[in-house]
């Protein structure tokens, strides 16, 4: 099987699937020459790409590839979250619309609805042609749109008879050999959307495509089966999240030389160039230690004092993504930082039934790397209101930055009362899914025994 890979897990995830015995197409320069890799220009049959997020990566082509694909990345890393797109991207479909009301069009798709963005074309009960365009990761309303397009690797079909480039196409020597071909390949009403792989490709390869593309066109053209039903299959979407980014660094460590924390490093804007150099002079051999431990106090946990500001990204197994309110340092003892956070809002705390008041605070303790994080509320005079203890994924901190996913149990006690445990279920859901792998799930429930000790020993010291 061949797998084109970009971004920054690229380096480690290549290496896990060449020992896995995939093939590489269109490796970048930097790949060929760390795992010394001939340039493959041939068509993938996955396309793995680094998340905008920069948590992990999306997984697509046609299904079977896919899953193993996922199969093979997971068996290697053993914890990981997996989320499958509930609907194929780039599917086609003839739907019947039902609802028209909300403002824009809601169409049957038979197994599901989606949503048609519309200018009032359309009325309940006409038959629409429409494709799917983006991942649905929760059973809700799918996006739809109804310019259809035929989807390749190297271009795309479109039914409006216009050639595109992407932007960094055109600045490249193959632009004009690429619009010559255009003018032989488009006859009749389909155009192309040149992509920038294309630059690289071998022009056989090409007219290949567009020949396989082509067919694939013609058949939504003369498809007349009556609404719903799909008329052309798309591809399979999966979503990696990589939360122990620490087994990618030793993967990537065995072809390159990587710092300790690489990949959390490179999750984080503006410290790229910190990270090269630091990598640069390892491998003009330099100390591991001194390097790793100059680079942490830079921007990792080493370089934090009494006094800076810290953000909280808490993310959530349902994919969302909390800003909670920023704290200040208290303490660092031992690798434990102890953050105070100030409550603006009134209500009530989660999980304690307790009135929670502005002047409030919490002191959150946390170490880097652990499955835990413990908040003691408060009251604006000092008096203790309670404990919350989260189970997590392991806390990565870096630039001010305290990140983790939160594995949905929890523990929580007020005081003179026993620790209970919340929402277990939501994890074993999780589990029971397949959003979190068997290793998770078991490192969770390790973590929770830890979490009940944390909130037991709150309500004795608070």
């Amino acid at each position: 099987m061949k797998a084109y890979l970009r971004g920054i897990y690229s380096t480690a995830l290549t290496k896990l699937l060449l020992d896995a015995g995939f093939e590489i197409a269109y490796p970048s320069r930097k790949i060929r020459l760390r795992l010394s890799l001939q340039d493959l220009k041939s068509k993938p049959d996955v396309v793995v790409l680094g998340t905008g997020d920069r948590q992990g990566v999306t997984v697509r082509g046609p299904r079977e590839y896919v899953e193993e694909t996922v199969r093979t990345i997971v068996e290697r890393l053993d914890i990981a979250v997996i989320r499958r797109s509930v609907v194929d991207v780039g599917a086609v479909y003839r739907g019947r619309v039902v609802d028209v009301s909300c403002g824009d069009v809601l169409v049957d798709l038979g197994s599901f609805k989606g949503l048609l963005r519309d200018s009032g074309r359309f009325r309940v009960d006409d038959e629409v042609l429409v494709q799917t365009f983006k991942p649905l990761w929760s059973r809700s309303l799918a996006f739809l749109k109804s310019r259809i397009s035929i989807d390749g690797f190297y271009m795309s079909l479109t039914l409006d008879g216009v050639v595109r480039f992407d932007e960094r196409l055109k600045k490249t020597p193959r632009f004009k050999e690429l619009l010559s071909l255009s003018s032989l390949l488009c006859r009749g009403s389909w155009g192309i959307r040149w992509r920038n792989i294309a630059a690289k490709a071998p022009i056989d390869e090409l007219i290949k495509e567009f020949e396989e593309l082509k067919s694939k066109a013609e058949a939504v053209e003369k498809n007349g089966a009556p609404a719903p039903c799909m008329v052309l299959a798309g591809e399979a979407v999966y979503r990696l999240e990589f939360p122990c980014k620490n087994l990618l660094d030793d993967i990537r460590a065995s072809v390159a030389s990587t710092v300790r924390g690489h990949h959390i490093y490179r999750t984080v804007n503006g410290i790229g160039a910190a990270v090269d150099l630091a990598e640069i002079l390892l491998s003009k051999g330099a100390d591991r230690g001194l390097v790793e431990s100059s680079l942490e106090e830079l921007v990792g946990v080493r370089g934090m004092r009494n006094g800076d500001l810290v953000e909280f990204e808490h993310r959530k197994l349902d994919g969302r993504v909390i800003r909670l309110t920023p704290g200040v340092v208290e303490d660092i003892n031992r690798g434990v930082l102890t953050v105070r956070r100030r409550i603006h809002s009134s209500g009530v705390y989660d999980g304690l039934s307790v009135v929670k008041e502005p002047g409030d605070y919490v002191m959150t303790r946390f170490r880097p790397g652990g499955w835990v994080i413990e908040n003691r509320y408060f009251s604006e005079d000092g008096v203790f209101k309670g404990v919350y203890v989260n189970v997590n994924t392991p806390i990565e901190v870096v630039d001010g930055l305290v990140r983790y996913l939160d594995l949905g149990v929890d523990v929580a006690a007020k005081p003179g009362e026993e620790p209970q445990v919340l929402d277990l279920e939501e994890l074993e859901d999780a589990y029971r899914t397949g959003l979190v792998t068997e290793a998770l799930y078991r490192r969770a429930l390790e973590a929770l025994e830890e979490a009940k000790r944390l909130a037991q020993e709150a309500v004795k010291t608070p």
